[in-house]
């Protein structure tokens, strides 16, 4: 199956601004980003949308930071300020053909395209979708094979960590609900994809419940079973 990510960023986006704009919900605490409330979240996602828009515009170098200061600052009506940079976000990823240059972040080239910038930024707000209909009530399903394509994406971007210190790794993602499984195994130092079949430990959940778990955000049903899987999930920074 073949993901729109651009219509994924939109839905989860339009989930997001649904949990944050209830009576009260921005004073809710967040338990999946300790410390923080609904209203910090949306600064947050603000702050993150506002930058990849002018990321888009800009076709590859990398914004002006003080400019982009001044672009993330929603205001004293953090939700109304919030719609208004995701509509303008949303329009510059919609209007920027996918295989345009763009600066980024997570290689050394400091070079992607925007369609890679749809792709992490949809499942940016996935992840922030759930954390925002978690704060306020019970949060709704990710479509698996959405939290399937969000796994692929997690390991393409997030395999970033401390020295692995630990004995060597191989374990294997196993989707319970999609046919899908991803190989992990250190390589040196870190951790990192590997084409084969891993040898050795097996987590076992449905698609999102492997996707909210490599976020740390819960854990698969199907017990992880040993010290390296779980460390595993542990490892990753994720900033």
């Amino acid at each position: 199956m073949t993901i729109d990510h651009h219509e994924v960023l939109a839905s989860y986006s339009r989930r997001f601004t649904e949990a944050v704009s209830g009576p009260g919900a921005l004073d809710a605490e967040v338990p999946s980003c300790p410390g923080w409330t609904v209203g910090d979240l949306v600064e947050h996602l603000a702050d993150v949308q506002s930058w990849w828009e002018l990321v888009l515009r800009a076709g590859g170098p990398m914004p002006d930071e003080d400019l982009a200061r001044v672009a993330a600052k929603t205001g004293p009506d953090r939700v109304g300020g919030w719609r208004g940079i995701n509509a303008r976000y949303l329009e510059a990823q919609r209007t920027t053909p996918d295989d345009t240059p763009t600066w980024t972040w997570w290689n050394a080239e400091r070079l992607t395209t925007a369609g890679v910038v749809a792709w992490r930024q949809a499942h940016e707000a996935v992840v922030h979708g759930w954390d925002a209909e978690n704060a306020v009530g019970v949060p709704g399903p990710i479509e698996p094979e959405v939290a399937a394509d969000g796994v692929e994406e997690f390991l393409t971007h997030f395999l970033h960590g401390p020295e692995w210190t630990r004995p060597p790794l191989a374990l294997e993602l196993r989707a319970t609900d999609v046919d899908r499984v991803w190989a992990v195994a250190t390589e040196g130092r870190q951790p990192h994809v590997v084409h084969a079949g891993a040898v050795g430990n097996v987590i076992n959940g449905t698609a999102e419940e492997l996707y909210l778990a490599l976020w740390r955000r819960g854990e698969p049903t199907v017990a992880v079973g040993d010290a390296q899987a779980s460390a595993f999930l542990s490892w990753t920074d994720l900033s």
